[in-house]
């Protein structure tokens, strides 16, 4: 698939965030003891913890564009505690203890991020709506009733199968043959977010250098030398918080490979389109597909709907947030879905990339002997866990030990990607399969 990069992109989040003043960039040299690369959600909670637990640090953020200019500024808002890909295959990866033990690290990623709303009285639209994977063919409906199932093997709770009449009573349409409901999730503006992290981290004394981009990083004398367009930062540690942007790094392209998706959202729905598709409970809401659907409503009872098409560039190439035609299916979907909603008119469109590892899981780790730390491969379902992920990397950049540093894939030895052309052609490969297998489980006709 070929994106258009100069079709024209409008984000919602950004028409809806308060207005910001952006940090000036770097002019001339710096030296810090921590330097962050990368001001999303990973980068700036990490240095928003690092600062609590040590003011006397000083730590520099390095972004080459703006605060959330990357996927965390671009995602749909879903807090949720999916970790990685699905339960199944994180099984077969890992092995039901892991898995338990991720589950509950995305459970306590909810709570964490919540009290940090709480305790900082951040207005961020955040609503704990509970979740809902939804089957829209028998075999969906098959899956993920074997997904209950595992989870409830595994021991962990608060998973629920609705039929076709519960499903209907909380969302109709006449596509979902069933669902899971999971009541622990929420949804939250990811700009609104993104911004009140930023604010936190300079609050706390953090300097922040944005349309600052890092062309190189050299390792001499004990020190890491951030090269800039106009300056170098000297740091005694450096933390890599670049997610999907990391492989454009030096020496970190084999950690984790961009994948790109694409969402739209309409204008606000009016009361006789709410009450045809009810949704009272306003749940975010995936169906079953490996290139899934997610959609939701906006503050604003806009729809937001997201993911369908979407591809991996070849060697990592960053010019793609425009896909008309991902768009266009997008459209079509919402009135497939919700047929009171047909021909409504979108007034946003955008897209962007999420961090994928070779193996779909999630990594945190050292290098150069914990001189260096990193973070990559949220696989779309970072909004949770990234804050979180900031306290692991507070951990391991003060070298101290805790339970965060001791959860399993915590420097955890992981498969490196291969080089090109062989990663584009393996990621090629993959997205083929998940794409057959989607088209055989959408084939059947509906239970009588």
């Amino acid at each position: 698939m070929t994106a258009e990069p100069h079709a024209r992109v409008d984000n919602y989040w950004d028409a809806s965030k308060k207005p910001r003043v952006v940090s000036p960039p770097l002019i001339g040299d710096a030296a810090v003891d921590v330097a962050i690369i990368g001001a999303g959600y990973t980068g700036l909670s990490t240095a928003f913890h690092l600062k609590a637990a040590e003011p006397s640090l000083e730590i520099a953020v390095l972004e080459s564009e703006t605060v959330g200019f990357g996927a965390s500024g671009r995602n749909a808002g879903f807090v949720m505690t999916l970790f990685g890909a699905s339960v199944g295959m994180m099984k077969a990866l890992h092995g039901g203890a892991r898995v338990r033990e991720a589950h509950d690290y995305m459970v306590r990623s909810i709570a964490g991020l919540e009290a940090m709303l709480a305790e900082h009285k951040l207005d961020c639209d955040y609503e704990r709506s509970g979740f809902l994977k939804v089957a829209t063919s028998p075999r969906y409906v098959a899956r993920i009733r074997d997904e209950i199932a595992l989870f409830e093997e595994l021991g962990i709770e608060g998973y629920r199968w609705l039929n076709i009449g519960e499903l209907a009573g909380r969302v109709r349409s006449p596509t979902f043959l069933g669902g899971c409901l999971e009541p622990g999730c929420g949804l939250i503006n990811p700009r609104k977010w993104v911004d009140a992290l930023a604010g936190l981290a300079l609050g706390k004394g953090v300097r922040l250098y944005e349309q600052t981009r890092v062309n190189k990083v050299r390792r001499e004398g004990g020190k890491f030398h951030l090269s800039t367009d106009n300056g170098t930062v000297t740091a005694d540690k450096l933390v890599f918080a670049s997610n999907g942007y990391t492989h454009l790094i030096p020496g970190m392209r084999s950690k984790q490979l961009p994948a790109f998706v694409f969402i739209v959202v309409s204008e606000p729905l009016t009361a006789e389109q709410r009450a045809a598709i009810g949704w009272a409970g306003r749940e975010g809401i995936e169906d079953g597909r490996n290139f899934m659907h997610f959609y939701r409503l906006t503050p604003d009872n806009r729809i937001l709907m997201g993911g369908g098409p979407g591809f991996v560039p070849f060697a990592g190439r960053m010019h793609h947030d425009a896909y008309p035609a991902a768009w266009q299916h997008l459209e079509e979907f919402i009135g497939t879905t919700f047929p009171a909603l047909r021909g409504i008119r979108i007034a946003h469109r955008w897209g962007g990339a999420f961090s994928v590892t070779a193996n779909s899981t999630p990594q945190i780790g050292t290098l150069h002997g914990g001189a260096a730390a990193y973070s990559v491969g949220c696989t779309g379902h970072g909004v949770a866990m990234t804050h979180m992920n900031g306290r692991i990397l507070r951990d391991l950049v003060l070298g101290r030990s805790s339970d965060l540093t001791d959860l399993w894939f915590v420097n955890r030895r992981s498969l490196p990607l291969p080089p090109e052309p062989f990663s584009s052609l393996g990621a090629k490969a993959v997205t083929v399969a998940m794409a057959l297998d989607d088209w055989w489980c959408a084939r059947g006709a509906k239970p009588t």
